[in-house]
Parts: C-alpha cells; sequence; structure tokens
C-alpha cells in the first residue's frame, strides 16, 4: 500500500453456505494485522486493502496475506494490484493464491536489464524464523547466491537489481530458486517492472 500503489485481495464463494474469512496481513516491518469478513454463498468480495491500512511508505506498507476461513467453506483468492512505479510506468498484474507453504520454490524468467527492475517477495508464515537461500541462475551459465533471514510471520523484499547488477548483458538475465535450509515452509512470488524497449510500460508477478 505504498503510495502509487492500490491493492485488492478478491474472494470468492463458490459454495451454498456464507464463507466466514479471515485475512492475516505480515506486514515488511514484522507487524501483523487481522481482517474478518462475510462472502454470502456464490458470491463474490472485494477487499480495497489501501482503504483498511491507508497508503503509508516503507517496510510497514509491504504486505503478504493469509485468506482462509475459519468454519471449513473452500474459497478461491487473488490479489491484484495496480501501480504507477516510480512515476513512471504504470500498469497492474495479479497472483492467484498458493494453497500450501514450499521448502523449494523455483522462477524461471526474471532480467534485471536497463528498463527493468525485479524483485522476490518472500512470506514467512511460519511460527519459525525461515533461513532463506536464493540461487541465481543465470544467462551467462553463472551462478550467484544470496543467504538471509525472514523472520517469523513477516514478508521480505529483495530487489534483485540491488544484488546482481544492472547492465545490457545476458548475465543480468536469470532464473531463481528459493528455499529454506532449515525446514521452514515460505511462499514467495517474482514481481517485475519494466519499460520495454522505452516504449511499453507495465509489469507483471
Amino acid at each position: 500500500v505504498r503510495p502509487d500503489f492500490h491493492s485488492y485481495i478478491c474472494i470468492q464463494n463458490p459454495a451454498t453456505e456464507v464463507a466466514d474469512v479471515r485475512i492475516t496481513y505480515m506486514k515488511g516491518d514484522g507487524t501483523a494485522a487481522e481482517q474478518n469478513m462475510l462472502i454470502p454463498a456464490r458470491s463474490r468480495g472485494t477487499v480495497n486493502v489501501n482503504a483498511f491500512f491507508g497508503a503509508a511508505d516503507g517496510p510497514a506498507a509491504d504486505f503478504s496475506a493469509k485468506v482462509e476461513t475459519t468454519n471449513g467453506v473452500g474459497i478461491v483468492a487473488e490479489r491484484p494490484m495496480y501501480f504507477n512505479y516510480n512515476g513512471t510506468w504504470t500498469g497492474g498484474h495479479v497472483n492467484a493464491g498458493m494453497t500450501d507453504t514450499a521448502t523449494s520454490l523455483l522462477f524461471a524468467e526474471g532480467t534485471t536489464r536497463p528498463g527493468f527492475d525485479s524483485y522476490l517477495c518472500i512470506q514467512n508464515p511460519d511460527e519459525r524464523d525461515a533461513d532463506v537461500l536464493i540461487t541465481y541462475m543465470k544467462g551467462d551459465k553463472s551462478n550467484q547466491q544470496q543467504a538471509l533471514t525472514v523472520p517469523a510471520k513477516t514478508r521480505f523484499t529483495v530487489r534483485v537489481n540491488d544484488v546482481i547488477g544492472q547492465e545490457a548483458s545476458v548475465a543480468c538475465d536469470f532464473s531463481a530458486r528459493v528455499e529454506t535450509t532449515n525446514g521452514v515452509g515460505i511462499v514467495a512470488e517474482r514481481p517485475m517492472y519494466f519499460n520495454y524497449n522505452g516504449t511499453w510500460a507495465g509489469g507483471h508477478v
């Protein structure tokens, strides 16, 4: 919910009974917040996260979310986001929720060439800290590793440009493996914002 980012959580309840939904927001500063709502049977509910938190800046404005029901009704959830990245690149992207954590996740595509800003966002919903190892497998056939710790119930953001550099080279094209070395389950995604060929601006995840 940083300035120029508008985030939503869209929830579908295809069941024939009301879904009692709890959203747990795990923020970049280590704090958490909860939001409860009822989604009627065969209905769609939309949460305006900016309206819930209020736009802000800094790690407290970065969040991951756990969307669950407390009465056993199955739901579907996704998180659309609309942005004006750095005040110049406008667009939107969406990501469907994962149903479970994992100890290893793979991302095939990423780049930090000029005009591309890539991130890895890592959520640790566990009660324990997660020791994370990121392996960047680059287009020049080299590998680079980054170790970090994501505290319990926290969201952590890696700006990949700051790790592997930014230049017009295959060495800045990467795939990534994000894994934990202490068995703690995590969730990860790879947002990217771009101005492709200086003409097409946007973002995807």
